[in-house]
């Protein structure tokens, strides 16, 4: 088990997605610290990596449970960081990362649950979209925080709200859906864990 995890780890498309993590935490430092450009550029190269890490898993076949594991976390630490900082930054109100949170636990707490019964409950349309959106309503945001486009005013900041609120939309459309799968398939869970 060791070696497989050794193994699965060491691929090209985990090395890509274990990255993210480091560019997300080198961006918020480097937005803070150093230069709020340079830090939304490292957050887009961020952003790059989770549609980059699936197109070369795919490419080589290096498909692993493994990577999806850690593109999950990836997303969800993504997603997490820029919420929590614009919210931070008073950008947000605190109901933003509130919402954001709630659907987040209950989501992971069903599929953790169906999982343990080994039945999966798959992402859906909506869930893929939560993460773009919300994923993408960064760059928005944070321009609007930084202040670098002010011609661009109020505008940016308003789109920077839609996409969010779209997001936000799309991750309670998705939850919906995950919440009806893990309301059909729970009696048959139950008798499998029994």
């Amino acid at each position: 088990m060791g070696s497989t995890i050794r193994r699965d780890i060491r691929t090209v498309p985990n090395v890509i997605t274990l990255s993210r993590i480091l560019l997300i935490l080198l961006g918020a430092v480097v937005y803070f610290y150093v230069s709020h450009g340079w830090g939304i550029v490292l957050s887009i190269v961020a952003g790059v990596t989770d549609y980059l890490d699936g197109w070369v898993a795919r490419r080589t076949g290096q498909v692993t449970r493994l990577g999806e594991i850690l593109d999950q976390f990836c997303d969800l630490c993504y997603e997490s960081f820029l919420i929590i900082i614009a919210t931070v930054q008073g950008f947000f109100p605190p109901l933003v990362i509130c919402a954001y949170l709630l659907r987040e636990f209950w989501v992971a707490s069903v599929r953790r649950f169906m999982a343990a019964a080994h039945m999966n409950i798959p992402s859906s349309l909506a869930g893929k979209a939560k993460s773009n959106l919300i994923m993408w309503s960064f760059l928005p945001t944070y321009l609007s925080i930084a202040g670098l486009l002010p011609a661009w005013e109020p505008y940016l900041g308003y789109s920077a709200y839609l996409t969010i609120g779209l997001g936000l939309l799309a991750s309670y459309v998705s939850a919906w859906g995950y919440t009806r799968a893990f309301a059909s398939g729970y009696a048959q869970a139950l008798d499998r864990l029994d």
